[in-house]
């Protein structure tokens, strides 16, 4: 075998694991995503509420007990395998949210005000 096996295999569990770290950040951002929005998308598709319920329940479980999220694990995984730096220690949001799309010291309050909107989106639903 040429030398060029042994940099391919170097090279390539690194690139698996930043592959596996994008795949969990994007379950992640999308699983945020649905948990932020998925009342309201209930609106238009009844038979997201059961889902969204149970989305709901788990991400409010997260915000309350500040409990280690799965998906934070592998993600936490995958990057320390490739050399990355992993996650804030408090988590995805705190590592991709809070400090870029509003100040870290506002993360209760916009915990409570995402809280809010999904109890709100299911009110009106509930109302219709």
């Amino acid at each position: 075998m040429g030398p060029w096996v042994a940099s391919v295999g170097a090279v390539y569990p690194s690139a698996v694991h930043r592959l596996l770290a994008c795949v969990s950040c994007l379950a992640h951002m999308v699983f945020v995503g649905f948990t932020v929005i998925g009342g309201f998308l209930a609106w238009l598709v009844p038979a997201l509420l059961v889902p969204h319920l149970a989305a709901a329940a788990w991400g409010g479980r997260m915000a309350i007990t500040r409990a280690a999220c799965p998906l934070s694990r592998i993600e936490n995984w995958a990057r320390r395998r490739a050399g990355k730096p992993q996650l804030h220690e408090r988590g995805f949001v705190a590592h991709y949210f809070e400090g870029k799309v509003y100040p870290a010291r506002w993360a209760r309050k916009v915990e409570v005000a995402v809280g809010g909107l999904v109890v709100s989106s299911w009110a009106v639903l509930a109302a219709r």
